[in-house]
């Protein structure tokens, strides 16, 4: 019962109001300063009563002093809570305290103080053995609690009101107020809380002997108490699954996680877990047969025991050994251990007093001392009768019936033996009404984990689904990205097809134009003319000229780009041959900016001719004067600039002249412009551009000028 007090007193350290440190020292008598150091004295009365004791006195009487109703009513409450952990027994200081405390609550209608108040009555009521008292109080606890709003609160007083279920052997019951806390603690997300109520579930669980949810529910808690990284927490989890796997016969289990709850108490100093671990690990070497290593380990709890001046334990701890010995046997070991059991029990009134009676009788019998093995069972019989005990009635009713065969006495030896038989049977149909109550609990528990698996594996279907659904919807995406690019692809290399023949036809149209029959023929014409006047060098110099302009003409046509010196090679004798044909007419002159190297960039061929026909054929021809022609080449924003100038009739007037001519200069613009726009699209150059503009002096016609903003590259050797 110690055991369970002290994890409760644990849990206590959590409720609201219940912080530590240690700033008391400096005693004030106002309000602040005493709600302050009673906030620090609860959690001082578990690790240090005997100081949580003179301080709360002396705050208690402090409170007096000013009439402080609620500073007297937590004082008296730290003291309750102080006389619980220093004394634990059945006497009344820790109820005087803690039932004033909770008639100062009342008196100040503080929900909070009388919830935590009854709390601790439960715990006081349940040491002295008042189960309806101390259930009562746990229930208005809960109430108090649920009226503060305290969830945390209702958490522990449905955590007291399962341990009081469970004192009164009614596990249903205890498991039923358990489950509302753990429910109630996933539902906040109180992870302390809920690794605690999930740890006294698998107890009970265990009580019931339902091993697989009693496994579930300790495996939870220890993942809980792993994430907050809460020792004490690990410590209990690791003692009940060794306990768990030890129930089950899974030796090297239960050994492998008392091994981990020792390394984990000794870190900690906890000199009690780590001998009821001791004494755990000492059942489990018992139970494979071991027995040298089951007396190793019951003698270290023995010694740490007797090192905490622990009496029940300093007698239980003997009663093992005492066992072992008998199981050897060694009788004179197992008679010195189970009197200093018994000597030791006496001194402190321990209850289970009347078992150790028992070991000895049985080990005096083993013996052969049948008096004294008698007078003692004999004993151990009639307070096992007394207190209603059948576990030690049963075992004295066997070894009594042994002993009274073994001297004659058929009569009583069959009356003992008769009793023992009923009792074995009242035992068992307690166990058989136990085992349909568990397997009833077995099934529901079953029940809810298929519920809980169908909801999973619904759960796992739908997300299943819904990956499907992504993944198609994905793949669905990606073939459509992959139409839309092939679409793209298609229609871009569309566009450049189209717009590389487009090129093609403008080109050649071009071409057509500039291999104008008219002026081939009329050059020829010309160089005749030379060969029958007899200038014969002149002919051949103007042939080469016509050869060298038509294979220039033809090799530019196949390219997209020319280097600059090509085209004004070509432009050169273009003009040379037309001065050759209308005899001198008019002069020319090709210029180019400094900055400009005409074998380091290329532009598009057949631009410049066009541009000076027009300028020979509309402008300058009709005119009387002898005619100028300029052509430039300058750099200007990232572009060529050709500029061809002429001091001719003007558009207007070549128009006027002739219809047909105007039609043909139509046709050698409009290809030029489309070109341009060509280049303008694929290029991307919004600056390239084609204007004609008239010149006049004094209003009147003077010539045209002609400017193409031209692309370029250049050329790398």
């Amino acid at each position: 019962m110690r055991k369970v007090f002290l994890q409760f007193m644990v849990l206590f350290s959590f409720l609201p109001g219940v912080s530590g440190h240690h700033p008391y020292y400096v005693l004030q008598a106002d309000t602040a300063s005493i709600n302050s150091r009673n906030a620090n004295l609860f959690a001082e009365a578990r690790t240090n009563p005997d100081l949580t004791m003179l301080m709360a006195q002396r705050t208690l009487g402090e409170s007096r002093d000013i009439n402080y109703k609620k500073g007297m009513a937590d004082a008296s409450l730290a003291l309750g809570s102080a006389w619980l952990t220093r004394y634990f027994n059945k006497y009344d200081s820790a109820l005087y305290y803690c039932m004033q405390a909770y008639e100062l609550y009342r008196a100040i209608e503080e929900s909070r103080g009388k919830a935590r108040a009854c709390y601790y009555l439960s715990y006081v009521y349940s040491i002295k053995g008042d189960l309806d008292e101390s259930e009562r109080y746990a229930s208005l606890s809960l109430n108090f609690f649920k009226e503060a709003g305290d969830t945390r609160g209702v958490i522990n007083a449905y955590h007291v009101l399962s341990y009081v279920a469970k004192q009164q052997n009614d596990l249903k019951k205890a498991r039923g107020l358990i489950n509302e806390a753990v429910e109630l603690a996933r539902s906040a997300g109180d992870t302390v809380n809920l690794a605690d109520v999930l740890n006294t579930l698998g107890n009970i669980y265990k009580d019931m002997t339902l091993f697989k949810p009693a496994i579930d529910a300790y495996f939870e808690a220890l993942g809980l108490w792993e994430s907050i990284g809460d020792s004490n927490g690990l410590s209990i989890a690791y003692g009940s699954l060794g306990l768990m796997y030890y129930y089950q016969q899974e030796w090297d289990k239960a050994l492998e996680y008392c091994f981990r709850k020792v390394s984990v108490s000794e870190a900690r100093g906890k000199i009690y877990e780590l001998s009821k671990t001791y004494n755990t690990i000492a059942g489990i070497y018992k139970a494979k047969t071991e027995l040298d290593s089951a007396l190793y380990f019951l003698n270290m709890g023995l010694k740490l025991n007797t090192d905490m001046n622990y009496a029940p334990g300093i007698a239980s701890t003997c009663n093992d050994i005492a066992s072992a010995f008998m199981t050897i046997p060694r009788l004179d070991s197992a008679q010195k251990y189970i009197d200093r059991a018994i000597a030791t029990a006496r001194r402190s009134a321990d209850p289970a007093l009347v078992e150790y009676y028992l070991t000895l009788g049985n080990i005096l019998k083993m013996k052969g001392e049948t008096s004294s093995a008698l007078r003692h069972i004999s004993e151990a019989y009639s307070t096992g009768r007394e207190k209603k005990l059948p576990m030690i009635v049963r075992d004295a009713s066997i070894l009594l019936s042994d002993i009274y065969a073994s001297l004659n006495r058929n009569d009583l030896a069959y009356r003992y033996l008769k009793e023992y038989h009923q009792i074995n049977d009242s035992i068992s149909n307690d166990e058989f009404h136990r085992q349909v109550t568990r397997m009833e609990i077995q099934y529901d528990f079953d029940k809810k984990q298929k519920a809980a698996e169908y909801a999973r594996m619904e759960e796992r279907m739908m997300n299943e689904n819904r990956i499907n659904r992504q993944r198609l919807y994905l793949t669905g995406l990606a073939v459509l990205l992959a139409l839309v690019a092939l679409m793209s692809f298609l229609y871009i290399r569309h566009n450049r097809l189209r717009a590389r023949y487009a090129q093609i036809d403008l080109e050649q149209r071009l071409l057509r134009a500039q291999m104008n029959p008219h002026f081939i023929f009329n050059s020829l014409s010309a160089v005749q003319d030379l060969i029958l006047s007899g200038r014969l060098q002149n002919a051949g110099t103007y042939l080469a000229k016509i050869a060298r302009l038509m294979r220039n003409i033809l090799e530019s046509s196949r390219e997209e780009f020319i280097p600059l010196n090509r085209e004004i090679e070509t432009v050169r004798l273009y003009l040379d041959l037309q001065k050759l044909r209308f005899e001198e007419v008019f002069d020319y002159d090709i210029s180019l900016d400094d900055a400009i190297d005409p074998a380091g960039i290329s532009i598009p061929p057949m631009l410049t001719q066009p541009c000076v026909e027009n300028s020979i054929e509309h402008g300058l021809l009709p005119l009387k004067a002898k005619g100028r022609l300029a052509v430039s080449y300058t750099m200007m924003n990232g572009l060529l600039k050709l500029e061809v100038t002429d001091n001719g009739v003007g558009r207007k007037e070549a128009a006027a002249r002739s219809e047909i001519r105007k039609d043909k200069r139509s046709v050698s613009s409009v290809i030029t412009s489309e070109r341009l726009d060509n280049f303008r699209k694929t290029l991307r150059n919004k600056k390239i551009s084609f204007e004609i503009t008239d010149l006049f002096i004094r209003e009147k016609a003077a010539g045209t000028r002609v400017v193409i903003m031209l692309p370029y590259k250049k050329i790398f050797s």
